[in-house]
């Protein structure tokens, strides 16, 4: 069957070799103009943190703030706060790091991803609100929505106080050590990133061309009443968010809101396959409570977001501002440089410099 299915997509990639090209230059310039920026920084960020005492300090302090709300163990602090703040993959990525270092166990991690993978402020409110939705409010609001929702999940996972297994705390490496160290890693993670965004942007584009993805559309919107260009929006959403919420916003309206609302905490594929390229792949840590608890965090984020939308001034989303237009047209420099930059990355992550002696 695999057989089967593999000649079914060589032969769909050769009958649809334009429009998958077009896909893949889409996802470059995702990662160009949204991906690489935002989330870059943080990713070193987060890397320092899990690699130095810097890192405990702030874990500490978040865990005074917040072990009376919900009981995280102490070596959580830094990853709840980063997870809010870096972007979808930099809570999984730290807390693979905590469980290389025997810092928290496995299933201490498999439950912790379960709120700390959430989209950014900057993805929130500058590209899903000022952008897409025409709304720096509306973002402020979907951030608020999603932060309410993770602490919910939160609780949920950690129901009461206990002990958390963890092994010795390895001793730290020189911060000029640590921050190569995370500079190289963020370049792994990015590449990874990256490598699913295109991915699935060809996917997307595949499915679009040979009209699967309408036809699951109309098929959904006749089982269940929904709006084609509803379903059509929410089918993209799962594949890949960012293109889901540009086709959520074209909406309009606080369906197209809410629908945004859902797709940022379901979070999509793609996120999901970001996230399982943090860990090894012997890992233990477990992935179906990761997976399960996506639709929850959709579900609450959108109730969440339906009580914030009433508070919304009717001039902060104003009707028809719905342009969907987030990412430019992409350009043959674009790609280039976004071809250039992954290549960079590569070299750096798989020829490292030689230590010396």
């Amino acid at each position: 069957m695999g057989a089967g299915m593999a000649l079914v997509v060589a032969g769909a990639l050769l009958w649809k070799t334009q429009e998958v090209t077009t896909g893949v230059r889409a996802g470059l310039n995702t990662c160009a103009s949204i991906v690489i920026p935002s989330l870059f920084p943080f990713m070193v960020l987060a890397g320092i943190l899990s690699t130095t005492s810097v890192g405990q300090v702030l874990s500490s302090g978040v865990w005074k703030l917040t072990h009376r709300l919900i009981p995280l163990p102490r070596q959580l602090g830094a990853v709840f706060l980063m997870s809010f703040l870096g972007g979808f993959p930099v809570g999984a990525r730290m807390l693979s790091d905590l469980v290389k270092q025997k810092r928290i166990d496995p299933d201490t991690a498999s439950r912790a991803l379960c709120f700390c993978v959430n989209a950014g402020p900057s993805f929130l409110i500058s590209a899903v609100g000022v952008n897409m939705l025409g709304s720096g409010p509306a973002g402020l609001a979907l951030l608020g929505a999603q932060v309410a929702s993770a602490l919910v999940i939160a609780r949920l996972s950690f129901p009461k106080r206990r002990e958390f297994p963890v092994g010795p705390t390895p001793p730290y490496p020189p911060f000029a050590n640590a921050f190569v160290e995370s500079v190289r890693s963020a370049c792994g993670g990015i590449l990874s990133i990256c490598a699913f965004v295109i991915t699935f942007s060809a996917i997307t584009a595949l499915l679009r061309s040979t009209g699967l993805l309408e036809a699951m559309a109309r098929g959904l919107g006749e089982m269940t009443g929904m709006e084609t260009s509803f379903a059509l929006a929410l089918f993209t959403g799962i594949l890949e968010v960012t293109a889901g919420c540009l086709n959520a916003s074209a909406l309009g309206g606080e369906q197209g809101f809410l629908l945004c609302a859902f797709l940022v905490s379901f979070s999509s594929l793609s996120i999901l396959f970001q996230v399982r390229s943090c860990f090894p792949v012997d890992s233990p840590v477990q992935f179906r409570r990761l997976a399960g608890s996506r639709f929850l965090h959709g579900a609450l984020t959108t109730g969440f977001a339906s009580l914030l939308f009433r508070l919304l001034p009717s001039a902060a989303l104003p009707a028809g501002n719905f342009s969907g237009a987030l990412i430019p047209k992409t350009t043959p420099h674009m790609a280039a440089t976004t071809l250039c930059l992954i290549c960079m990355c590569t070299i750096l992550v798989l020829f490292p410099s030689r230590q010396r002696g």
